[in-house]
C-alpha cells in the first residue's frame, strides 16, 4: 500500500495537531517537520521518493515560488500534492491549483490545522472527523494560534495552549490522538488544570523576566523592542507589543528563528519579514536565522577560535 506524506510546521500546535488529523485517517504515514526556510530542502527529498507516495501534504507552510514552478510543471508531482497555509504573504502562491492560501474565511482567521480538517472532511468522510471532542480542540487551537478568539473560549483556548508546552511535541500529538479515539466530548482533567496553573505561573514570570532585558532600536526606521527567548515566543511577542512603547516585537530564538509582533493597526510587520527572507500576516510573521549565526556569535566571544569541521 502507498503512503501518505505529510510536511508540518515544526515550531508550535498549529504544526502539530495536523499529524493528529492524518493519523485518525490515514494507515500509513510519513511524516516530516521543519521550520519555514527548510520547507524547498525537505520537499525535494521527499520528491526523491515520490512513487512511494500516493498523496503528499504541505500543512502550515508552503514552498518558493521558485520550487512552486517547478511543481506546476510536472503532472504527476502536481496532482499528488496539496498545500494548505494560511500566511498572508504567500496569498499569490494561490494561482497554482495545489496550493491553498486563506488567512480568513466566513469572518474567521484560518489556520493550517483548520484548512487541513475542512479538506480531509470533504474528502475522506471518516466519522471521527464529526466528534464533538475533535471540533473543539480544533477551534481551540485555531483561536490560540491567531489570537482570533471566541469570547466565551478564549481562557480555554489559551489554557488548553498551555499544554502543548507542558506535553511537549512527541507527548502532545499521542496524548491527544489517543484521547480523540476515547472521549465524545473534550474536557480538562484536574490534572490538566493543576498542570496549567503551574505553568501559567512559570509563563508569567518567565515574560516578566524577559521583558526586563528588552533592547529598543530601529530597524528600517521602525521602532522595535528586541529580546532574545526560547519559549513562549508568540506570547512575549504580543505582551511586548501591547505593552512597550514600540512599532514592533522582534523575538530572537539562536536555535530556530525570528518572530516578529505588532499591535497598532498601522504597523504591518512585513516591511521587517519580508526583506529578512520570511512572512506571515500583518501583525505576526517570522524570518530565518542567517546559516552562519552561531559561529559569528563565538567569534564575537572569543577572540582566537579555530572551526574545526
Amino acid at each position: 500500500m502507498k503512503k501518505v506524506c505529510l510536511l508540518t510546521h515544526v515550531a508550535d500546535a498549529d504544526g502539530a495537531f495536523p499529524i493528529i488529523l492524518a493519523k485518525l485517517v490515514f494507515e500509513e504515514l510519513d511524516v516530516f517537520s521543519c521550520e519555514v526556510n527548510e520547507v524547498d530542502s525537505i520537499l525535494s527529498s521527499i520528491f526523491l521518493h515520490e512513487e512511494e507516495y500516493v498523496s503528499i501534504f504541505v500543512v502550515d507552510l508552503c514552498m518558493s515560488e521558485r520550487l512552486a514552478l517547478e511543481i506546476d510543471e510536472n503532472k504527476q508531482l502536481k496532482e499528488k500534492i496539496k498545500v494548505f497555509d494560511h500566511h498572508a504573504s504567500r496569498l499569490p502562491l494561490n494561482k497554482y491549483s495545489f496550493v491553498s492560501v486563506i488567512d480568513t474565511q466566513n469572518g474567521k482567521k484560518e489556520c493550517g490545522t483548520t484548512l487541513f480538517y475542512q479538506y480531509l472532511k470533504k474528502v475522506y468522510f471518516k466519522e471521527i472527523l464529526n466528534t464533538p471532542c475533535l471540533k473543539t480542540m480544533i477551534e481551540f487551537v485555531r483561536e490560540g494560534d491567531t489570537y482570533d478568539f471566541i469570547c466565551e473560549n478564549e481562557k480555554s483556548a489559551f489554557q488548553f495552549g498551555s499544554l502543548y508546552a507542558i506535553y511537549g511535541r512527541e507527548r502532545y500529538i499521542e496524548h491527544f490522538y489517543r484521547y480523540i479515539l476515547e472521549q465524545e466530548h473534550f474536557s480538562f482533567s484536574e490534572t490538566d488544570l493543576l498542570l496549567i496553573s503551574l505553568e501559567e505561573e512559570k509563563t508569567k514570570l518567565y515574560i516578566e523576566e524577559k521583558m526586563s532585558h528588552v533592547l529598543y532600536a530601529f530597524l528600517s526606521g521602525v521602532k522595535v523592542g528586541i529580546v532574545f527567548a526560547e519559549q513562549r515566543r508568540s506570547l512575549l511577542g504580543h505582551e511586548m507589543a501591547k505593552k512597550l512603547d514600540i512599532d514592533i516585537a522582534v523575538v530572537i530564538n539562536v536555535d530556530r528563528s525570528v518572530s516578529y509582533r505588532a499591535d497598532k493597526e498601522e504597523i504591518d510587520v512585513s516591511v521587517l519579514t519580508i526583506p529578512n527572507g520570511g512572512g506571515g500576516h500583518k501583525h505576526a510573521g517570522g524570518s530565518p536565522l542567517p546559516k552562519d549565526l552561531k559561529e559569528k556569535i563565538c567569534e564575537s566571544i572569543f577572540q582566537e577560535i579555530e572551526w574545526k569541521y
